[in-house]
């Protein structure tokens, strides 16, 4: 999340009528225990589109689970690489790696690189991942993360925790694409420095993109604190709200001030769609103990598996 936060100030999201716990979703705030992640990957499964039960049993006891992969990207961003300023060395190699990883998936990679001028001129870059046959008729949704951290800390949930849940949620959909829908994977370079990386997209974005897009989807610090919090355009926030509800979260929404408080602000503010995926509330955020042994996988799961039905609501006529 970018500097400068204003004091946290959050709105209790109203409850939608009769919510019901939906097993599509990842765990709720009192069924954490020992066996979570594995149910919270069965959750994703069935989003991923019903499997038999027979093998999704088998598929939970023979595959790491999402949020397991997930600490493999938090553990190696905040910790073989560390602190990763926009514009240093450590920075394109964080950039290197998250084309690498959606490279792998199958998509089509494009390293973006955009001068900068805060603080200290530099260059950084953003990482944009498509399916090769993208169809430009289709609807667009943008889900994206920052991976530059400030320079005093590893930016294990900040945002390590956004870009794992980012590269997570495009190896689900590589395996089972939502049809109906193009989807894009953004990590965006130098947010820390003022929401660079989405400002810079935003302004290179083809008129034919801006028409068809029906949401961005910015996920940043998504993984300590006590509850989901959402900020954004509707009918999203109410999708999400509801979501989180259905599954035992009482989730918040943030006030108005947090529009430019990350990678939707830019999006929000050319009036286009877009909604922050956040946790409350970090008491290490922009410091040294913003480490990877404070990431809660589980809370990533659950963000992907919100992501991932906002995206099918997006893909419906």
């Amino acid at each position: 999340m970018r500097n400068s936060r204003p004091p946290t100030r959050l709105i209790l999201g109203a409850s939608p009528p009769s919510p019901r716990r939906d097993p599509r979703f990842g765990p709720g705030p009192r069924s954490r225990g020992p066996g979570l992640s594995v149910l919270a990957a069965a959750s994703l499964l069935v989003l991923a589109f019903l499997a038999p039960a027979g093998a999704r049993a088998e598929t939970e006891a023979s595959e790491t689970s999402l949020g397991e992969r997930a600490m493999e990207t938090v553990r190696y961003l905040s910790e073989e690489i560390g602190v990763r300023p926009a514009g240093s060395e450590a920075d394109r190699e964080a950039a290197q790696y998250l084309a690498e990883q959606f490279a792998s998936m199958g998509y089509s990679v494009d390293v973006d690189p955009f001068r900068f001028r805060a603080r200290s001129p530099g260059t950084t870059q953003n990482v944009v991942a498509r399916y090769p046959s993208e169809d430009p008729r289709l609807p667009l949704v943008i889900v994206g993360a920052h991976y530059d951290s400030v320079p005093t800390g590893p930016g294990a949930n900040d945002n390590a925790s956004g870009t794992a849940a980012v590269i997570e949620l495009a190896r689900l959909l590589a395996a089972d694409p939502i049809p109906g829908v193009a989807v894009r994977y953004v990590a965006f370079g130098a947010e820390e420095l003022g929401l660079l990386g989405s400002q810079h997209l935003v302004d290179n974005l083809s008129l034919l993109d801006r028409a068809r897009l029906r949401l961005m989807i910015s996920m940043d610090m998504l993984s300590v604190g006590e509850q989901p919090a959402f900020h954004g355009s509707e009918p999203w926030l109410s999708h999400a709200l509801a979501r989180a509800w259905s599954q035992g979260w009482e989730p918040v929404v943030m006030p108005p001030n947090f529009a430019r408080m990350s990678d939707h602000g830019p999006f929000l503010q050319a009036g286009l769609p877009g909604i922050f995926f956040y946790w409350t509330d970090d008491p290490c955020w922009h410091l040294a103990c913003d480490v990877s042994s404070r990431v809660n996988p589980q809370a990533i799961e659950l963000m992907d598996a919100i992501a991932a039905e906002l995206i099918r609501i997006a893909a419906e006529p």
